[in-house]
């Protein structure tokens, strides 16, 4: 008994006992020394595993004080690297979606390609572990044959010179989250409690990280959820705000004020031309695309989304079908969100409304505008309490005007009147040839005034007929006989251009404005003088007009003309021939003069 107490003390000392030494120990009795070989191997074994239980609980008190899923994954490989003793450890995250996986963390590599490394479908002990939810192993992987290799997954292993592997895959509820690999760059033969050890871990590990995952998809949601509430709020706040304006009448500046500050970018408020109405200092460029997003608006009543440039978002402001204008949003780095989108979409809504209340005022504007300019120019008895109506307007009815015809047909005329009645200082009334337009002329011409309409009236006006008066009355009054010039001059085939009145006037009177008449009487009179100077270049039309403003006299004609003098005689010579005793008699040399007047009015007329 005295050999098997010695045993027994080296035992409960932790003294290392080998087979030998206990049969030394035990010679006497042979079945004794088998039995307390074999206690031994079970109290060895015991304590391996509470050794190894005790690493788990560490293991796993570790990974869950660790809140980052990132850091979590580098601390598994970490403990699975002290666990197995093994030269590398690493974690292949697996995407359902794709059938692969992906290393996310390693440690004790030194290819700077093994973080970077994705197994394909059906490649390799890893995928053979996702397939089986078992641990895989091999002593040689480059060796293996048995599983299917991928020839860039084989080079970075023999960059890793990595031999053995042992693949534990993290299995939750019966979904793989990825494997778990412990590798050595010797062959090794993995024993059955390196195996149940690092499955053990990996089980422990999946749940950890599963966890986490939870955890984050609930914070993540939580999150959502509130970021989700203070944009609803947001968009409530802006919309009330939206609401209030629009009900107290405010106009277009405030709406896009409003929403401009809300977004914390530019707002510019366009109409169908791509002026600007409101947010912006200068008319932005609507290049096709543009144009294109504001067009697609006005038929589906959403916004479009600008892919390039300096806007962003377009979103259609719908206060006519056929005359759509937009907000423009400017592009930030931080692009659009789905719920700014439908709150600007809102607030085009609200700058609709006050694009239509300000066309209806401009409408009953217009119509008061108009009502007063045909009051003015169709009745004298009307004039003068119109002209007191005028000056209660603001309209400063004493100082110069300027009247202007411009002939046109029945849809032009609609167009052009819609355009002028936009000026809030000028006047305009249709007419039955076309429109008639009261401008207060302050010190400038009729001419600038006529540029003026043009530019205002659009590429429907072609002629304008204008002349200046000192007030207000006595250009409502010149109305009529500006008529009657502007369609002489009609008759005379003048469609373009800017005509001062007075040029016709007179003839206006003696023909009482009717064009046909006027054309006809000086074709007859002059035809010939005119057709031979077509036929051979010449200029005897300028050598008559010139003979009537000298008084016949050649020489003064000469002179004027820079000519000489027998040339000018040769001239007179032919007009004689040409127009035979108009040159002569009284009566037709008066006719003769009028037809000169009135075609040199026609050519001094400033055509583009």
């Amino acid at each position: 008994m005295t050999e098997l107490a010695s045993v027994v003390r080296l035992l409960s000392e932790g003294a290392p006992l080998d087979d030998a030494t206990i049969r030394a120990a035990l010679q006497a009795d042979p079945e004794a020394a088998d039995e307390f070989i074999e206690l031994t191997r079970r109290v060895t074994g015991l304590r391996a595993r509470g050794a190894e239980l005790r690493a788990l609980t560490s293991s796993m008190r570790d990974l869950l004080s660790t809140a980052d899923a990132e850091l979590l994954l580098q601390r598994i490989v970490d403990r699975a690297h002290d666990l197995i003793e093994v030269d590398v450890a690493y974690l292949s995250v697996y995407s359902p979606e794709h059938d692969e996986l992906y290393v996310r963390a390693v440690t004790g590599t030194t290819s700077p390609r093994f973080l970077e490394m994705v197994v394909p479908a059906g490649v390799g002990v890893a995928s053979l572990a996702v397939r089986t939810q078992h641990p895989q192993w091999v002593e040689d992987y480059l060796e293996l044959e048995s599983v299917p290799h991928d020839d860039v997954i084989d080079e970075i292993v023999r960059e890793e010179q990595l031999r053995s592997l042992l693949g534990a895959p993290l299995v939750v509820n019966g979904t793989v989250l990825g494997v778990l690999f412990a590798a050595s760059r010797e062959p090794h033969v993995f024993r059955p409690e390196e195996i149940s050890l690092l499955a053990a871990f990996a089980s422990q590990a999946a749940l950890v990280l599963h966890q986490a995952q939870l955890l984050k998809e609930a914070t993540d949601a939580t999150a959502t959820a509130a970021e989700r509430q203070q944009q609803v709020e947001w968009a409530a706040s802006v919309h009330v705000e939206l609401t209030r304006l629009v009900a107290y009448g405010h106009g277009a500046d405030e709406v896009v004020g409003v929403l401009a500050d809300a977004l914390g970018r530019a707002v510019t408020f366009v109409d169908e031309q791509g002026a600007v109405i409101s947010g912006g200092p200068t008319v932005p460029n609507l290049d096709p695309e543009i144009r294109a997003a504001i067009a697609l608006g006005a038929e589906s009543g959403r916004s479009a989304i600008i892919a390039h440039g300096d806007y962003e978002l377009v979103a259609p402001v719908i206060a006519a079908p056929a005359r759509p204008g937009a907000l423009l949003v400017a592009r930030s780095d931080v692009p659009v969100t789905e719920m700014e989108r439908r709150t600007i979409e809102r607030s085009a809504i609200a700058a609709a409304l006050t694009l239509l209340r300000r066309n209806a005022m401009l409408e009953a504007e217009d119509r008061v505008r108009g009502e007063l300019a045909v009051e003015l120019i169709e009745s004298r008895t009307t004039r003068p309490g119109a002209v007191r109506r005028a000056a209660a307007r603001g309209f400063a009815v004493d100082a110069p005007w300027v009247v202007a015809a411009i002939p046109c047909r029945g849809d032009e005329r609609r167009r052009i009147l819609g355009r002028l009645h936009h000026r809030s200082d000028w006047l305009a009334a249709p007419a039955p040839g076309g429109v008639t337009a009261l401008v207060s002329a302050g010190s400038r011409s009729p001419d600038a005034v006529a540029d003026q309409l043009r530019a205002e009236g659009g590429f429907d006006v072609g002629l304008i007929v204008a002349t200046d008066a000192n007030d207000l009355e006595s250009a409502a009054a010149a109305a009529r006989s500006l008529w009657k010039a502007a369609q002489l001059a009609q008759g005379l085939g003048i469609v373009s251009g800017t005509m001062d009145a007075a040029l016709l006037a007179p003839y206006a009177l003696l023909f009482d404005g009717d064009a046909t008449r006027l054309a006809a009487f000086v074709e007859q009179t002059l035809q010939p003088v005119l057709d031979w100077d077509i036929r051979r270049d010449a200029a005897l039309f300028d050598t008559l007009a010139t003979l009537f403003d000298e008084r016949w006299s050649l020489t003064a004609v000469a002179r004027s003309q820079h000519t000489h003098l027998n040339t000018i005689k040769q001239r007179v010579a032919r007009l004689k021939t040409l127009l035979g005793d108009d040159l002569d008699a009284p009566e037709a040399r008066f006719r003769l003069e009028l037809a000169v007047r009135i075609e040199r009015a026609r050519r001094a007329i400033n055509q583009p």
